[in-house]
C-alpha cells in the first residue's frame, strides 16, 4: 500500500464565492490535486503541507480532514488523506516547478467537471458538503513529562522528559500547517515546556491559565469548561495545552449535540484535538498523532 496525502487548496474571491486550484501535470497530462507519497518520518500531515508547497509554491493554513481515497497506481494500491488548505486572495503566485506547469483557480462545479481523475472530484465534493469558512481550536496533550513516581518536588513543577523536549520541538513542525495566532496553556510546567518552543517559533506569547490544571479541574471541572467554550467564540487559530484528566470533559464540554457521542480516545503524549469552529459553533473534530 502506497501512503500519501494531498491538499485542496481554495481561496475567497467575495463572500459569495470561492475557487479551488487544480495543478496540471504534464508527466501525466492530468488535471488534479495536490498530493505526494508520504517520506519516512514524517506524518501524513506533514506530507500534505510539504507537497502543496513543493507543487504550487504557496503556503496555507490547513483546516479540516476532508477524507481518504483509494485507487490503483502502476498495480500497486495507493491511499490518500486529504486536507482543505486556505490561502489569501492576494497570496504569492504559483511557481512553476519539475512537477507542475500550470495552476488553474476555478469554482468547485468547473473544478470538477475539469478533474481528470475520479478520486479528486470524491474530495472536492466533500469539500463542498461542508461549510469551508472555518477557524482552529486545537486541544493538546502536553508531550512526555517525568514519571510522578520519579519526582520528588510539588507536581505543579514537574518536568517534561527527554523524549518529552524532543517531542516539544517537533510540534514546531507538526502544527505548523495550522497558523496558530494564539498559545493557552496550564500553568504546569510540563505544559508550559510543551508549548514554549512553537510559540518562540511563531512569535506568540504564552498565556499560561490555571483553570487548565489538573489541581483546579479536581476541585472544579466546569472551569475548563468554561474557558474553552469562551475561546472557542474568537475567530482565530487557537491552541490549549492541558492534561489527560482534563482534556475529555473539556472537550465533551464544548461539542454539540451530533458530535457529543464521538468515540473520544486517549490522547498521547503531544497528539491532540483539532475541533472546526464556524462562529463558535463547532462543526468538525479530528484526531491529529504526533506519531508518524
Amino acid at each position: 500500500m502506497i501512503r500519501a496525502a494531498g491538499a485542496l487548496l481554495w481561496r475567497e474571491v467575495d463572500p459569495r464565492n470561492i475557487e479551488i486550484a487544480l495543478i496540471h501535470r504534464p508527466k501525466y497530462d492530468d488535471w488534479t490535486l495536490p498530493k505526494g507519497k508520504i517520506e519516512e518520518g514524517e506524518t501524513a500531515l506533514q506530507c500534505a503541507y510539504r507537497e502543496l508547497i513543493e507543487e504550487t509554491g504557496i503556503k496555507a493554513r490547513f483546516t479540516r480532514q476532508l477524507g481518504t481515497v483509494e485507487y490503483e497506481e502502476s498495480g500497486q494500491k495507493k491511499r490518500v488523506i486529504f486536507w482543505a488548505a486556505r490561502c489569501a486572495l492576494n497570496t504569492a503566485s504559483f511557481v512553476v516547478n519539475e512537477e507542475v506547469d500550470e495552476l488553474l483557480w476555478l469554482t468547485p462545479e468547473d473544478a470538477i467537471a475539469k478533474a481528470t481523475h475520479d478520486s479528486d472530484r470524491q474530495i472536492i465534493e466533500s469539500f463542498q458538503s461542508e461549510e469551508p469558512r472555518t477557524d482552529t481550536l486545537i486541544i493538546l496533550r502536553h508531550t512526555k513529562a517525568l514519571e510522578r513516581g520519579d519526582w520528588d518536588e510539588v507536581d505543579s513543577e514537574r518536568t517534561l522528559n527527554e523524549v518529552g523536549f524532543d517531542q516539544a520541538q517537533l510540534l514546531i513542525k507538526h502544527l505548523e500547517p495550522f497558523a496558530i495566532d494564539e498559545v493557552y496553556t496550564s500553568n504546569y510546567t510540563r505544559c508550559v515546556q510543551t508549548v514554549t518552543p512553537l510559540s518562540h517559533s511563531r512569535g506568540l506569547a504564552i498565556t499560561q491559565v490555571p483553570s487548565l490544571n489538573e489541581e483546579t479541574f479536581e476541585n472544579d471541572p466546569q472551569r475548563a469548561v468554561a474557558f474553552a467554550n469562551a475561546l472557542k467564540q474568537d475567530e482565530k487559530n487557537i491552541l490549549i495545552c492541558s492534561h489527560n484528566p482534563v482534556i475529555p470533559t473539556m472537550l465533551r464540554g464544548i461539542l454539540n449535540t451530533k458530535l457529543k457521542n464521538k468515540d473520544l480516545i486517549k490522547l498521547e503524549p503531544g497528539d491532540a484535538w483539532i475541533v472546526h469552529r464556524v462562529q463558535g459553533e463547532i462543526v468538525g473534530l479530528d484526531y491529529l498523532s504526533i506519531k508518524n
